[in-house]
């Protein structure tokens, strides 16, 4: 059955981080977001019934654990236009053992309480992928992250030069934060985050951007885009030397709690 493949996929995802400090610095630093995302490919004319099986089967699991304070948002979103997966499924903490803990329980719990909409689901989502990712810095606060979305994102997946990490960080900082905030300033977009791969596959850096509409979203990159040229061309330059492919996705946020 589906679930108890992901199951495994996640008990992996477990012994993987097992032996990982909490982050590179070490356990003094401030606790800082992590995000477990699941990218999934689903059947397309039952993209109805997968939204109504996360709300109604999955979601009061989730928002459990985001009442009792284990996991600070969750949320759903489906493809509008982009890439090949189909939705993300997405929880987030401040601690990372206690994110995968929670998700963990929540599996086993749903797999015992609902298998038959776990079966269904599984069976109209039959492939995914698994991502966890730290938040590096954005527009909002670190406990606000994911918090309150509204109904349009827009998220970048860069393929980096995984041994330069920090640079990575430092450049995407000096390149595109300000130009990011600008928009933010300007209405267009509802907030701007940065994370880093913690796990997962090609994807070393993700960029996730909220607003009202897609076309604000749109408008506000073509704004950065100009911004950049005009003022970091050489920085983005370096950029592009160490992150130097990504795809883009619009997603359609239709669950994002609280």
């Amino acid at each position: 059955m589906r679930l108890r493949s992901f199951s495994a996929a996640f008990v992996c995802t477990l012994l993987l981080a097992a032996g990982v400090p909490q982050s590179a610095a070490g356990q003094d630093e401030e606790p800082t977001p992590i995000v477990y995302g699941v990218y999934l490919t689903c059947d397309a004319s039952a993209t109805e019934r997968a939204s109504e099986i996360i709300r109604d089967s999955w979601g009061p699991l989730a928002q459990a654990r985001v009442d009792a304070g284990d996991l600070m948002a969750w949320g759903s979103a489906t493809h509008h236009s982009g890439g090949s997966w189909s939705r993300i499924l997405y929880h987030v903490a401040m601690d990372r053992a206690q994110l995968f803990t929670s998700v963990e329980e929540m599996v086993v719990e749903w797999e015992e309480t609902a298998p038959e909409a776990a079966a269904e689901f599984w069976a109209l989502c039959d492939e995914h992928e698994d991502y966890v990712w730290t938040y590096v810095s954005g527009s909002r606060p670190a406990e606000d992250v994911a918090q309150e979305r509204p109904t349009a994102g827009m998220s970048v997946y860069w393929v980096c030069d995984e041994g330069r990490g920090p640079l990575i960080d430092l450049l995407a900082e000096e390149v595109f934060a300000e130009a990011w905030n600008a928009q933010v300033e300007a209405g267009l977009v509802d907030s701007w985050s940065w994370y880093s791969h913690f796990i997962g596959d090609k994807y070393r850096r993700l960029l996730v951007t909220d607003g009202a509409t897609h076309n604000d979203l749109l408008t506000a990159r073509d704004n950065v885009l100009e911004w950049v040229g005009d003022n970091q061309a050489n920085l983005a330059g370096e950029f592009s030397n160490v992150c130097n492919g990504h795809v883009d996705y619009l997603w359609n946020i239709e669950i994002s709690s609280p």
